[in-house]
C-alpha cells in the first residue's frame, strides 16, 4: 500500500469513536462517521446530530394555546385567594397574625387554603396541556367554588371569641373572580363554533 494512502486512511478516524475508521462523511456537518454512527437517510449519510434537520419538515408540529384572557383572570382570582390565605383572618386570637388561614385548629380557614392549592395545581395542569379539557375547566370552577365559600363560611362563623377582619374577604373576592371567569370561559367554549355541513 502506498504512504500516501496509508496516511489518508489514518486520518480518516470516527468523529465519535477515534478507534474505528470512518466510512462515510456526514452530509449535514462534514464529520467522518464510522459504520455505527453513519445513519442513511434519503439517499444521503447523516450523524446522530444532524438527524432532526431533515426529518423536521416531515414531522407535524402542534402549537401550544396561549392562554385566553378569562383563564389568566382565573389565576389572578386564585393568586389574590392565596394573598388573602396568608393575610390575618380575624383581628385577635386564632389567625390574627401572618398567615390567619394556614394555622391550626382546623376550621372553614383550611378548606379554603385546601381549594386554592388544588384550584392553582389544576389550572396550571389544564394550562400545560395541548387541547382544552372541560373536565379540568370544571374541576377549577369547583375549586373556585369551595374556596370562595370556605372564605365565606369563615366570614359567617369566626373562631370563637375572635372577629372576623381582611384575609376571608380577599379570599372570598379572589375565589369569587376565580369561579366567575372560568364560568363564562365555560360557557363560551360550550358554544363554540357553529359546525360546517
Amino acid at each position: 500500500m502506498p504512504v500516501e494512502e496509508r496516511s489518508t486512511r489514518s486520518v480518516e478516524r470516527c468523529d465519535q469513536h477515534p478507534t474505528r475508521s470512518a466510512v462515510a462523511r456526514c452530509e449535514g456537518c462534514g464529520r467522518p462517521l464510522c459504520l455505527s454512527c453513519a445513519v442513511p437517510v434519503r439517499g444521503s449519510v447523516l450523524g446522530a446530530e444532524c438527524l432532526p434537520e431533515p426529518f423536521a419538515s416531515d414531522v407535524p408540529t402542534v402549537a401550544r394555546p396561549g392562554s385566553t384572557p378569562l383563564e389568566l383572570v382565573a389565576a389572578g382570582g386564585f393568586a389574590l385567594a392565596l394573598v388573602g390565605t396568608v393575610l390575618p383572618w380575624s383581628r385577635f386570637g386564632v389567625g390574627s397574625g401572618a398567615f390567619g388561614a394556614w394555622g391550626e385548629p382546623i376550621r372553614w380557614a383550611t378548606l379554603t387554603v385546601a381549594a386554592v392549592l388544588l384550584g392553582l395545581l389544576a389550572w396550571s395542569t389544564r394550562r400545560a396541556m395541548l387541547r382544552p379539557a372541560r373536565y379540568l375547566d370544571t374541576v377549577v370552577a369547583v375549586l373556585a367554588g369551595l374556596a370562595g365559600a370556605g372564605a365565606l363560611l369563615a366570614v359567617w362563623h369566626p373562631p370563637a371569641f375572635a372577629r372576623t377582619w381582611i384575609g376571608p374577604w380577599v379570599a372570598f373576592l379572589g375565589g369569587a373572580i376565580a369561579l366567575a371567569s372560568t364560568l363564562v370561559e365555560l360557557r363560551a367554549r360550550g358554544r363554540g363554533p357553529a359546525p360546517r355541513s
